[in-house]
């Protein structure tokens, strides 16, 4: 052929020997095309992709809760250590609340408002006036600001204020949340009639505790526990603490609302709730806990076994 023996000059437009190029010497180039995927080996492709998403999200998600948990578990134990060294400098607990003789707010500090130094808070504690209540439009700056240490991660909304029970309705004010309450003891839990009258917990309106009124130990009794839906779980509120006398995390069948007002150890975690006890060491109990081991746990002196 004609294109074996002579070049083409492009520029030329001949052969080489001089004879001008024919039609024939010419020959589109070849394509060969790759077969697309089909409809169906689409449609496999992507029922596989999703399948492994199914299968690794869920994975993911248990990695994330982990990490949010362990973090919760450093913040409960951030607590624990700042009680401790209150106690050490004081030789008691602070009290858990203060209420006046109709139950209503008292003035003074919450038990958080008492651990803000050992939180690197001693300024923000500066700012409140403990001579006027918790509510008191002096305090409510300071009230409003976030403590990341008593949040739990977990928590959906932990930087939307809430609403103050001592307030009325009506009220603009609302105040930082918190994650976790003072345990005030129990009551229903070791019998159905039992009441927490004297108080059996640590952080409680009577009296400040010391370690000399725990007959159990301080590695077997509970001071603070995770109640992030409480209706007076707001740091600054002197009402933040609680008495168990229900099964962690447990609704009501009818309106599925949170025991108590939601003033019950309860959690964002699957399963149960983190405690701290007052050795500042701190525990996962799950939602199966039975009553008496609660019971046990929430007071600093029975003979309750714990489990």
């Amino acid at each position: 052929m004609v294109r074996e023996r002579a070049k083409l000059e492009v520029d030329r437009g001949k052969w080489e020997d001089g004879s001008l190029p024919s039609f024939s010497d010419f020959r589109l180039p070849t394509f060969h095309f790759r077969p697309a995927f089909t409809l169906v080996e689409l449609l496999v492709v992507i029922a596989i992709i999703g399948v492994l998403v199914a299968l690794l999200l869920p994975a993911v998600q248990a990695s994330r809760e982990a990490a949010r948990r362990a973090a919760c578990m450093n913040n409960l134990k951030q607590v624990g250590l700042a009680l401790l060294s209150y106690h050490d400098t004081n030789n008691d607990f602070p009290l858990g609340g203060r209420l006046d003789d109709k139950h209503r707010a008292d003035v003074g500090p919450s038990w958080t408002t008492e651990v803000l130094p050992w939180f690197e808070e001693a300024s923000l504690r500066d700012q409140l006036d403990l001579s006027l209540l918790y509510t008191d439009p002096a305090n409510l700056t300071a009230g409003r600001t976030l403590l990341p240490v008593m949040l739990c991660p977990s928590m959906p909304d932990g930087d939307t204020p809430r609403k103050s029970v001592d307030l009325s309705s009506t009220s603009p004010h609302d105040y930082a949340k918190t994650a976790y309450g003072g345990i005030q003891g129990e009551r229903g839990l070791r019998a159905t009639n039992a009441t927490n009258n004297p108080e059996r917990g640590v952080l409680i309106y009577e009296k400040p505790i010391s370690l000399a009124h725990f007959t159990d130990g301080a590695s077997h009794t509970a001071i603070v526990g995770e109640v992030p839906e409480g209706i007076h779980s707001i740091w600054i509120s002197v009402r933040n603490v609680f008495d168990q006398s229900a099964p962690i995390n447990a609704r009501d069948s009818t309106t599925r609302q949170l025991a108590d007002f939601g003033q019950e150890l309860s959690s964002f975690h699957p399963g149960g709730a983190l405690v701290v006890f007052a050795d500042a060491s701190v525990h996962f109990y799950p939602n199966s806990t039975d009553n008496l081991t609660l019971a046990a746990i929430c007071s600093r002196d029975d003979n309750l076994e714990r489990k």
